[in-house]
Parts: C-alpha cells; structure tokens; sequence
C-alpha cells in the first residue's frame, strides 16, 4: 500500500496523474518590473484596477498571481496562453465560492490513490519516476489539483455532465471509425519514367532561363552575440552572499535544500564550511565526490538559486554585467555605427564573441539564439544593428543566459550562374519532363476508366501492376501493401469515401513538400468492409466512450464558462497623457479621470486626445484601429490595456 502522509513528510509527490504534466522546474525572475512583467502583456501596469474587474469589483494583484499559478504552476505555457485564460479561471473561482465547493488535500491524495490503482502496471513506474518534487512544486501542484477537482464538481452542477453523448451515438461512431478496408489500386510515380528523360545543354539552358527565379540565392545575414552565463559570475555572488544578513541566508538555504531544516541553520557559515557539513548529510546526492567537487556543486546551487522573486545571485550578477556591457555598446555604436562594434567591444572586456552561421528568412530560428527569430534578425539595418539582449531574468544557471547581439554580415541575394546551379537545374529539369509523361500515362488510364474496363484490364493494356492493399483502418497508420507511404493519406481519404465495389477517378498526389507537383497518381477500388471485431469493441469501447463523453462535457462546460465570463469579467482600460498639463483625453465622451474602466470583450471604445494652448498633438503609445498618428481615434478591447497620448510644444511655424 502506498503511505501518501510519508510521501508528504518526505515532501515528494506523484504528479501528472489527472490533468497534465507538471515536473517543471518553476522560476519567479527578479528585475526591477519583474512582478508587473508576471502579469501580462504590453508592460501592463498592475497597480488597483489594472487587471480587469469581475461584477465590478476589481481584481487584486493576488487575485490575478492565483489564477496564473493554477493555470501554470510550474511555468510550462507561453505567456499568451496562460493570460488569455486567467480571466475564465478568476470566474471560475468566484463560481466555486459561490456554490461552496471547496477541496481539501485530503480530496487531491485520494483523486492521486485512485488514478494509480487504475494505471495497472503503470502505477509503480509512475511513483518511481515522479516522486522528486520539493515542497514549493508539490504545493504547487496540490493547489492545482484542488482547483482542477473543484472545477470537475462545477462542471456537473452546472449541467453539462456525461449525458451529453449516448451510448448508441459513441457506438456507431466507434463502428465507423473502426472499420477496415480491403482495396486495390494501381500507382504511377514519375520516378518510372525518369529513364526516359532524354538531357542535353540546349534543353537545361532553356529550362534554367524560364526558372532563372528558382536558383536565386536569398539574402543571409549573420549575427555576432555575448552570452553572459551566471556560472562565469560566481565570484561575483560569493562576495555579495557574504554580505547578506543571516535571515537571507537561510531562506536561500532553505530554498535549496528544502527537506532538510538542520542545513538551514548553518547560515552563519561560509560557503566552504557549508559544502563540507552538506557533503555529509545529504549523502544520496554526493557520495563517493571529492572534496572540491562538493565544493563546486554546492557554491554553484547555492548561488544560482533563487528564493520567491528574487532570483539567485550569480543570475543578478550575470545580468547586470550584460545590462553594462550593452550600455556601453550602444553608446559606442551610436558615436560610430560599424558592424564589428560588439567584436572589438568583447576584445576589449576579455569576452568570448560567437557567431551565428549563414541564416536565411525561412529558418524557424535563430541558432545559438533560440529568443531571436529570423525576422527580427532581417529587420536590422546597417544604423541599427543591435538586438537588446533579455528581457528578463533566468534562474536556471547556464539554461536561458542574458545575451547581447548584433548585426555582423549581411550577403546580398544573387542570381546563380548556370555552371553553378547546373546539378540542381538537371534534376529539376528531369523531374518536370518525367511528370509531363506520368500525366500522358494518366490521361490513358482516364479514357479506360471512362470506357469502363476493369481494373484489371487497364492494368495489362498498360503493362502495369494491380497491388492488394489492407486491411487498414481510416485513422492513420500504414497500408499493408503499399510501397509509396507518402500518399498513403491522400490513398486512404479516397477509399473512406467510396462504396463497397466502386472505384476512383484518376487521383494525383505530391509525395514532398512542394505541392504544386504531383509526382504520383493512382486508381483505386474498394474491395470491401470489416467491421470491428467483437474482441476488439469490447476491449476499447468503454474508454471510448468515456473520452467522447469526455470530450463533449469539455466543450459544452467552456462554452458555458465563457458565457459567464463574458457577463461577469471586464477588462480595465485607462488613457493617459505622457506629460502633465500638455493636453487631455477623453474616452467615450468622458475626461479620462471620470470614464468608465472596465470594458466588456471586443467593445469598441472612442478616445479623443486633445492637445493644451501652445501644444500639438504627436501620436498615441499603443495599438490604435486607425492608426498612432490620428487623435480622434478608438481602441478594440481584447487584454487589459492602456494608452497614452504623446503632446509636443507647438513648432514656430504652426504658431
């Protein structure tokens, strides 16, 4: 029997049992706006009534923090992802308080008892691999879990429970997708007529000078960048832990070795007198390590770790060292733009410059940069040529550093000569030629379908193959028999969709990425149906059932949940002048200070900036529906927001 109170005195915990995974690591990042960046998008302000109102009370900064954790409490999801929800859960947790539904932990241990006596043989695996957790991340993960069970409870109160979805109506869905199919079909591919490709210089150069665009080499570009890790900052940290009082201390102690009280007494001592008494009770973690092996490990826990919002102290350094470095390189560069500004600078500072290769427009990232991507990359000019590093903290050591880059070279694109492109033009060129004689095969094989002659039968006059396909099921997988897996999809939608005896049109397929070939074609007959087997129902259809009744509960709960959102949440709005006393704004029809704050999802709200004697009008911060430079102008509402009206002295002329 599992002894969950021994596993909770332990502080570990089985997670990823109900809802989703959670062993991630979670980092609260400490900057000077860190708490106003954990609370949204567009440097949103978190100050009373920021963050939105639910039945006209605003909603507190805890509030907000509460609803963001139960969603991701190990800080898995894009930030996005995570505010775009937290209005639903603010309402879902009035609603639990509302109808008095409150879980205990006593509630989660029993959901987590239940989830391993069902996961069969899986249950052991899952209490080794998981539990690890530290108390932070286990309660963490209680609260979660609460809310997730609390949220299960609303769910049937409020009527959208299993019986959205009967059991005949799962049935002859399962039967549907569970039956299989027995087809043969016959498959050209162009690959079978490239032999009869007949090449020489005239024809390619004619074919390179109609596609000269297709061997264009694009524009690359290359980035030099400094990371600044905080492993290179620990001596840094050393002296800066030093100074810190005793109480410090110990919660950095204690944020590092949670489970062990007798560590966090021992925060009068130096870090190498620390190593040495941790070495001896934390065992497990360093037997068999030397001394100065211990020494190391424990010097570097101790100063990249992190405790509530403050992040760990080789982490400030590191970023504080790279926030310098960055000053002084767009001082330098502003004085005198060159594209080897960081180079020199990093010479100058003994730091190591890396450099990205080549990249083009189309590569997904940024190599060595994983935060850049290429657009911002292609959206540097030779005047401004730097990207500004993080914006924020990481506390996971050497994972995520603070990074300062900058434009080092640009190749413009050119046109490929045709010696140079030659390979590539011989094998695109024996591609379209074999494809023009696969759709002439193909346009014999249409007039025998046309004609009505067997599978069989076209297949000899052609001297092709009919192939045996299947059985093979509509949701995916290979097809037994078949020697092309790249139109096994297209094959597979065209067969579902004919009767028992019928046969296809000529169908073509691109087996790669570029759609607008299709080097195959086929015709295919459905030669019949096997329903699923019995053994085969009875042993999957009761999960089936319950995820469909799953699935359709989910949809119709958020779908009521976004009703009561839509009538209990408002998300705040505010409009503000850059400077005193250099104009005004209104927002629909009323003084900034006297308008309404709270604005129903997607409302259209008017705001007119209106400049004081001896000003003018410059543009508004913000996104604007008709555009920053229009004072009389109007905002969408999607997020909680604000805007700001920019007034400047009047010019002498306008005067």
């Amino acid at each position: 029997m599992l002894d969950f109170q021994k596993i909770r005195n332990k502080q570990k915990w089985l997670f990823a049992l109900i809802a989703i995974p959670v062993i991630f690591g979670f980092v609260i990042l400490f900057t000077p706006d860190a708490e106003d960046r954990l609370f949204g998008r567009n440097n949103l302000a978190t100050g009373e009534g920021t963050l939105g109102a639910i039945d006209g009370k605003p909603v507190t900064r805890n509030e907000w923090l509460t609803a963001r954790q139960l969603i991701d409490p190990f800080g898995r999801y894009d930030d996005r992802f995570v505010e775009g929800r937290i209005p639903n859960t603010l309402v879902e947790l009035k609603l639990l308080d509302d109808y008095s539904i409150n879980i205990s932990e006593a509630d989660v241990i029993k959901q987590l008892k239940e989830e391993i006596q069902n996961a069969g043989p899986r249950g052991e695996q899952m209490r080794t691999n998981y539990l690890s957790l530290n108390k932070r991340d286990a309660d963490a993960f209680t609260r979660s879990q609460m809310h997730f069970i609390g949220v299960a409870q609303l769910q049937r109160l409020a009527g959208v429970g299993s019986g959205l979805v009967s059991e005949k109506e799962a049935e002859i869905k399962f039967r549907e997708e569970n039956d299989e199919y027995e087809a043969e079909a016959i498959i050209l591919s162009h690959t079978n007529y490239l032999p009869l490709v007949q090449i020489d210089d005239a024809k390619l150069q004619a074919y390179y000078t109609n596609s000269i665009s297709k061997y264009r080499l694009s524009e690359s570009r290359q980035l030099s960048y400094v990371t600044f890790p905080p492993t290179n900052y620990l001596d840094q940290a050393e002296a800066k832990y030093n100074e810190l009082p005793e109480a410090d201390r110990k919660s950095l102690l204690q944020n590092c070795w949670p489970t062990d009280t007798n560590i966090t007494d021992k925060a009068s001592l130096s870090i190498v007198d620390l190593a040495g008494y941790v070495a001896t009770v934390q065992t497990n973690e360093f037997a068999g390590m030397k001394t100065e092996e211990v020494t190391a490990q424990v010097r570097e826990k101790l100063l990249t770790t992190s405790v509530g919002l403050k992040a760990g102290l080789a982490v400030i350094e590191a970023y504080t060292a790279g926030e310098d470095f960055q000053a002084s390189l767009l001082s330098t560069y502003n004085a005198k733009p060159e594209l080897d500004t960081l180079d020199k600078m990093a010479l100058l500072q003994n730091l190591e410059v890396r450099t990205t290769p080549p990249m083009r427009r189309d590569l997904p990232f940024v190599p060595g940069l994983q935060r850049v991507t290429p657009a911002e990359v292609f959206a540097l000019t030779a005047t401004n040529a730097l990207i500004n590093g993080a914006s924020s903290l990481s506390g996971a050591g050497n994972a995520d550093p603070y990074f300062v880059a900058s434009l080092k070279k640009v190749t413009l694109a050119r046109d490929r000569s045709f010696a140079e492109a030659k390979p590539l033009i011989t094998e695109d060129y024996k591609k379209a030629e074999s494809i023009k004689l696969l759709n002439e095969a193909g346009e014999k094989l249409t007039q025998a379908l046309k004609d009505e002659k067997p599978l069989a039968d076209i297949a000899k006059e052609n001297n092709l193959t009919v192939i045996q396909l299947g059985p093979f099921g509509r949701s995916g997988g290979t097809i037994e028999g078949l020697d092309t897996p790249a139109v096994a999809e297209d094959l597979r939608a065209e067969v579902t969709g004919l009767g028992t005896g019928a046969t296809s049109e000529l169908i073509t397929s691109s087996t790669d990425n570029d759609v607008t070939d299709h080097e195959v074609a086929f015709i295919v007959k459905l030669k019949g149906k096997q329903p699923v087997s019995k053994e085969t129902f009875d042993k999957e259809f009761p999960d089936y059932l319950k995820n469909e009744r799953r699935i359709a509960a989910g949809s119709a709960y958020t779908a009521w949940l976004d009703e009561k959102t839509k009538a209990s949440y408002k998300y705040s709005f505010n409009a503000y002048v850059e400077k005193k006393d250099t104009g005004t704004v209104t927002v629909d029809g009323k003084t900034s200070e006297t308008a309404e704050k709270y604005f129903g999802s997607t409302t259209v709200v008017p705001i007119i900036a209106t400049p004081a004697k001896g000003f003018e009008f410059k543009e508004w911060q913000g996104t604007m529906r008709e555009g920053q430079s229009n004072p009389k102008n109007s905002v969408l509402i999607i997020d909680n927001s604000s805007r700001t009206a920019v007034f400047v002295p009047k010019t002498e002329e306008a005067k």
